[in-house]
Order: C-alpha cells, then structure tokens, then sequence
C-alpha cells in the first residue's frame, strides 16, 4: 500500500512540475538581441524600413540598438535611423556610422507595448541608393 501511494504522490509531483514549466514557459523576456536588417538607402532622403517587431516593454528608457555593419557606399559611411509605428517615428533620429559598433537610444512612450520597426534613410541627399546592412533590437533590457 505504502509503494502504491509514493508511485502517486511522485506521479502527482512530476505532473505538478511539468504544469509549472509549462505555465512559466509562455512568459517572455526583453534581452539585447541581434536582428538582422538589410534593405536599401533610397534616394533623396527616401525612407527604408525593417520587419516590425513587438516591442513589450512599458519604460521608454529600455533602449533599442542599431549596428550598421555595412554599406555599399563605403566603409565609414553614415545612416540615419530611428523607430517608427505604422508610418509615425517615435524615436529620435540618429546618424550612426557604418563600423562604429552597436548603439542604442531611447524610445518614446509611444512605441511601447506595439509593433515597431527600424526606419533608415541617407544622412545627405543624394540620387544614389545604397544597400546596408546590420542588427538591430527594437528593446534590450
């Protein structure tokens, strides 16, 4: 009797655990990740943009990051970026030099707890476009 019970207790034990994994699984965590991006400068102060992701997060000082590994204009060159939300910026714009390592800044209040994406376009007008390409995390804390 007394091994029939422990097999139960310890049956109801596992099953308890395995709940609890499962329950603490579906929460998720803001970390400092890479995304990639790759698209291209448009002409003339043209806007470009990336995939959106959901930005979660409720404190607009939990920074996004950019890193502008590469640009067919040249090593050293310049883009501007920014976060939008569905056509509306909601981050301030700032030139990041291509090779300069990740950078991150503060969002508005606005971009949290919705669907964001990276917004580029050439730091000076020109009627060339250009390809770049780098990481990108729309919140890293």
């Amino acid at each position: 009797m007394r091994k029939r019970l422990k097999k139960y207790y310890n049956l109801g034990l596992s099953l308890a655990m395995g709940i609890g994994v499962l329950t603490f699984s579906d929460f998720t965590y803001a970390s400092d990740d890479n995304i990639g991006f790759s698209f291209e400068l448009k002409p003339n102060y043209g806007n470009s943009y990336s995939e959106s992701r959901y930005r979660q997060t409720t404190d607009p000082n939990n920074k996004w990051k950019v890193n502008l590994t590469y640009s067919s204009e040249g090593v050293g060159s310049i883009a501007t970026f920014w976060l939008d939300k569905s056509g509306s910026r909601v981050s301030d714009t700032h030139d990041v030099k291509q090779g300069s390592g990740a950078h991150y800044y503060p969002a508005f209040s606005t971009a949290n707890q919705s669907n964001v994406r990276l917004g580029a376009e050439n730091n000076n007008y020109s009627p060339d476009s250009y390809v770049i390409s780098g990481y990108w995390d729309e919140e890293t804390n």
